[in-house]
């Protein structure tokens, strides 16, 4: 993570199916997942796995 960028300008990928998710310039949260589905998707794994998501 470098922190003389700001963190949207970071690219992100998703934990779930290692796409790369665009971000939007501007206020508000960054986007973890994909498509909402995805992150979903990835915290029943987890779930699965016995980890407290």
């Amino acid at each position: 993570m470098d922190t003389t960028k700001p963190i949207k300008a970071q690219p992100v990928v998703c934990p779930h199916c290692d796409v790369e998710v665009p971000q939007v310039e501007g206020p508000g949260r960054r986007k973890l997942y994909c498509t909402p589905d995805a992150g979903k998707q990835w915290r029943q794994r987890l779930r699965a796995l016995g980890f407290p998501v």
